[in-house]
């Protein structure tokens, strides 16, 4: 089958209210990304009154404690259950920062409120005194496949996440906080769904990252064995290879 058959729905969630550090740039990698493959793309908007579309990716992206209790307070058990069933459905779910502490079972602020999360991803959160705040190299999990080992990225977080035992970490700090500053584990995997603290964005710093997003979306919508088109991502490489350098040095 032609890329030019393929067709694929992506929702960006909660794009007013939870979107900080450039998350919304995870969306243009996703949809250019498509479209230089001729692959159709549907991009769709949800905020907190309104439905969410029916999709094959759905992102999300981080915001403040306070943006994250009112999220947190207009979630419909409707939506709650929703949610639930995409990501039991093996859809493709990218979740940064504020929304990867919501998807677990709770967040307990600097105030000691307990916020309560969705309880989708066997994870919860801690608040502390400590900013965790920088550029990050991470060794992806090889559950991935994504063809490298290494992502650069941006993490900006007082949160400290722990997990439990039905996820496993997105990947392992070599140079930065991760999850919690103590255990070198940054982010979540569960299903399909990546959840991380990786700011920046996080894509265009990772094209790998992306087409590992697009080729399983497509794989889940029209069957194994599926192909996409190459692209040059000299441009994005050396990118990451200025970063990585930078970082080191």
């Amino acid at each position: 089958m032609n890329n030019d058959k393929f067709l694929l729905d992506i929702t960006f969630l909660f794009p007013n209210t939870m979107s900080t550090y450039g998350d919304s740039g995870n969306i243009l990698s996703l949809e250019k990304r498509c479209q230089w493959r001729g692959i159709g793309v549907n991009i769709h908007f949800s905020d907190i009154y309104d439905s969410i579309y029916l999709s094959d990716i759905y992102f999300w992206g981080g915001g403040q404690d306070r943006a994250q209790e009112i999220v947190s307070s207009n979630f419909s058990r409707q939506k709650i259950d929703f949610l639930g069933r995409e990501v039991e459905n093996n859809k493709l779910f990218l979740l940064i920062c504020g929304s990867y502490q919501l998807m677990g079972k709770y967040y307990i602020d600097s105030n000691n409120n307990k916020i309560p999360g969705l309880g989708i991803l066997d994870v919860y959160t801690q608040s502390s005194s400590k900013r965790m705040i920088g550029n990050t190299i991470i060794e992806s999990n090889k559950k991935l496949s994504i063809g490298v080992n290494t992502i650069v990225g941006f993490e900006n977080h007082s949160g400290k996440t722990f997990l439990e035992k039905n996820v496993e970490p997105f990947g392992y700090v070599k140079y930065g906080f991760g999850n919690n500053g103590l255990d070198k584990t940054e982010g979540a995997l569960y299903k399909n769904v990546i959840a991380c603290y990786q700011h920046g964005p996080l894509l265009p710093k990772n094209s790998a990252l992306a087409d590992y997003i697009i080729l399983k979306a497509l794989e889940n919508k029209y069957g194994k064995g599926i192909k996409i088109n190459s692209l040059d991502d000299s441009l994005e490489y050396e990118a990451c290879d200025a970063i990585l350098k930078k970082i080191k040095n």
